[in-house]
């Protein structure tokens, strides 16, 4: 097997060229398409069937032709990630990276480039915030524990200022929980406010 079709065989994605139109109409596409999401190339090149357009999830058409868009205002490549739906209809997360190409008297020809199935990435960095939001969830409900404390810290000084002399070493213990849960809920904000700022 040639160096080319070893690769592509080996490519978690596919290539492709297309034109510029509304439905990104597919001139020619490896068969990773078919491989990874199901669709064989022949019903998509030319719309014969369905169209490239089709087959991405509906909400990120318009950011793929701004990316586009841009892009080709200034000559330049564009990455972006969006959803493309499996033919037995769930969707997989795929990073494109593309451009135009142009010919001698500046006209552009067709666009072309790279679909990359990142899914497994998607949910590897879901399973992270997951853990994360979990965290975020007992950071929660440890301020809320602390409040309780602070409030039986003070409750305690009041019933060891009534004891007067007897109430003196309550009254120590009822300082020191009061340090204890001022300094423990610091410690917690810091914790939620950078998980806020993480996620």
């Amino acid at each position: 097997m040639d160096f080319q079709n070893s690769v592509l065989g080996r490519m978690n994605g596919f290539l492709y060229r297309c034109r510029a139109d509304e439905n990104y109409t597919m001139l020619e596409m490896t068969d990773g398409i078919s491989r990874i999401f199901g669709y064989p190339a022949a019903e998509i090149v030319g719309n014969t069937i369905r169209t490239f357009t089709s087959i991405m999830c509906e909400e990120d058409v318009p950011r793929m032709d701004e990316a586009v868009g841009k892009a080709l205002d200034t000559k330049t490549d564009w990455t972006m990630e969006y959803r493309i739906r499996h033919q037995k209809g769930h969707y997989i997360w795929v990073t494109e990276t593309g451009g135009g190409v142009w010919g001698d008297d500046g006209q552009l020809l067709y666009l072309e480039g790279s679909i990359i199935n990142i899914e497994s990435l998607y949910q590897r960095l879901d399973e992270q915030t997951a853990d994360m939001r979990i965290t975020a969830s007992r950071t929660g409900e440890i301020l809320h524990s602390l409040r309780y404390l602070k409030l039986l810290a003070v409750n305690a000084g009041i019933e060891a200022a009534r004891a007067g002399a007897a109430g003196q070493g309550f009254a120590v213990l009822a300082t020191e929980m009061r340090n204890l849960a001022n300094d423990s809920e610091t410690t917690a904000r810091a914790i939620a406010s950078a998980q806020r700022r993480s996620a």
